[in-house]
C-alpha cells in the first residue's frame, strides 16, 4: 500500500483517471495449465497438475492507450510423474520400470512488470482488446511431494521436500521469467474501471531442480505455464 502510495505522490493526484501517471488497482484469479519438460531417462508419463493463481497489480496510466503494469502473484502448480525412488531403505536399479509415481506442487510468489498497449483507446469504447509483454522474478515459497509405489499402492513420502533453481540469483529459490498475453476488458468508461478476462504465458528461464526426500532424487525440469484469469479494475 505504502508503494502505490509512493506512486500517486510521485505522478500526482489526477481528476482525469485516463491522464498520465494515475494509478488503477486490478485484482484478479483463476487456472492454471502448466507444461513440463522432464528427464527421459529417468522418468516417463509427465504430465501437469490443475493449478491455481491470484493476482494484484497497480496499472499506471501512460497515455490513451499504454499503461505500465507492477504488482505480485500467487501462483500454485504441480506436476505428476513416473520414476526412481533412491531414499534410505528402498532399492531400485535403472531399468527404465519407472516404479514410483511422483506427484509435486509448487507454492511461487512473483513480482511481474509488464507494458500493456491497447488495440484501441480504453475511454473512447466500452469495450477493447491489448496486449501486454515483460518480465518478472519467482520465488518457490513452498513445495510439497507424494510419492507411491506403483507395484504396492503404498504411499512411500507425503510431506514438503526441497525444490529450488539450477540457476540463482542469491536464493536457491529465486529465479525469473519472461511473460506476455493477450487481454479482452469492458471499460466503465467514466471511472476508469473495467472487468477484464486475460490469457498470460509465463516461461521459466531456469530449469528447477528436485532433489526429494533425502537427496532420493535429482531432477531438473523445465517449465512454463498458461494463466487464464478474469478480474476487476478501479
Amino acid at each position: 500500500m505504502l508503494f502505490i502510495l509512493s506512486i500517486n505522490m510521485l505522478f500526482g493526484q489526477n481528476t482525469n483517471v485516463y491522464k498520465r501517471g494515475h494509478v488503477l488497482h486490478r485484482i484478479s484469479g483463476g487456472a492454471v495449465s502448466s507444461f513440463y519438460k522432464n528427464n527421459p531417462y529417468h522418468t516417463t508419463g509427465t504430465k501437469s497438475l490443475i493449478g491455481y493463481c491470484g493476482s494484484y497489480k497497480a496499472e499506471i496510466v501512460f497515455d490513451k492507450k499504454t499503461n505500465l503494469l507492477i504488482g505480485i502473484d500467487y501462483v500454485s502448480q504441480g506436476a505428476s510423474f513416473n520414476g526412481y525412488y533412491s531414499s534410505k531403505g528402498y532399492t531400485y536399479l535403472f531399468d527404465k520400470t519407472f516404479s514410483y509415481r511422483h506427484e509435486l506442487r509448487m507454492q511461487e510468489l512473483q513480482l511481474p512488470i509488464a507494458l500493456k498497449v491497447a488495440f484501441k483507446s480504453e475511454k473512447d469504447h466500452f469495450y477493447s482488446s491489448y496486449f501486454f509483454i515483460g518480465a518478472g522474478a519467482r520465488y518457490i515459497h513452498k513445495s510439497y511431494a507424494v510419492v507411491i509405489s506403483d507395484s504396492t499402492g503404498i504411499t512411500v513420502f507425503d510431506g514438503y521436500t526441497p525444490m529450488n533453481f539450477e540457476y540463482s540469483v542469491g536464493s536457491n529459490r529465486f529465479n525469473a521469467f519472461l511473460h506476455g498475453g493477450l487481454g479482452l476488458q469492458h471499460n466503465f468508461r467514466d471511472s476508469g474501471g473495467a472487468l477484464f478476462f486475460e490469457m498470460t504465458y509465463k516461461y521459466g528461464l531456469s530449469r528447477i531442480h528436485y532433489t526429494g526426500s533425502e537427496n532420493s532424487n535429482d531432477l531438473y525440469i523445465k517449465d512454463a505455464h498458461l494463466e487464464f484469469t478474469v478480474g476487476f479494475r478501479f
